[in-house]
């Protein structure tokens, strides 16, 4: 019978690290995680801001023509019982300071009443004169509004305040189920907030 020999296992303990090592093999892991994250904060451009600061409303609204509501429904335009305005070219309906606008660069103030409204914003909206014709139904004609939307998809901040719209104007008769429903549609590149009508 032979012995059998079975060896003993040998521990090797790792050498402790010096705590000078450990601190700065911290601090190094904690600079990597802060930077993945400021990296991953930053991976999305922020969306360019719809809103005009206060200080430079007259500079930006410098670039655009101020139009008002009282000009845009200064017509006759969908109020008589049967007449159809929209069946009509718009050239022999609305007056040529009106039709000159179509296509220019305005500003218009006014009140709005969201189309399109989550938490991210309001990408569509009615702007109307009065604040009475968003929220307590008070009649309004097609040429008493503007249909407007967002530039590039972006979203602004919904307000009750007067505001002021700056974008490209478009006189487009809109019908929907055999009706009229609009007249003026713009794509807004920025808003105003508190600005006088």
């Amino acid at each position: 019978m032979s012995a059998r020999i079975i060896g003993t296992p040998v521990i090797t303990r790792a050498k402790p690290i010096p705590v000078r090592w450990a601190i700065l093999g911290g601090a190094a892991l904690g600079l990597i995680v802060l930077l993945v994250m400021k990296i991953a904060e930053g991976a999305e451009p922020p969306a360019p801001t719809t809103i005009v600061p206060p200080e430079r409303l007259v500079e930006v609204g410098q670039q655009y023509r101020h139009v008002t509501f009282n000009l845009l429904s200064s017509f006759p335009y969908g109020e008589a019982p049967g007449a159809d305005p929209s069946v009509v070219p718009v050239s022999e309906v609305v007056p040529q300071e009106v039709q000159r606008l179509d296509g220019q660069r305005v500003g218009v103030g006014g009140f709005m009443l969201p189309l399109d409204f989550d938490g991210q914003g309001v990408s569509e909206f009615v702007l109307n004169a009065s604040y009475d014709m968003c929220y307590f139904g008070a009649p309004t004609t097609p040429n008493q509004f503007i249909v407007v939307k967002m530039k590039d998809a972006r979203r602004t901040r919904f307000v009750h305040t007067p505001i002021i719209v700056f974008g490209t104007l478009a006189l487009v008769p809109e019908r929907r189920d055999g009706r009229l429903v609009s007249l003026y549609r713009m794509e807004a590149d920025s808003i105003g907030i508190g600005a006088g009508r």
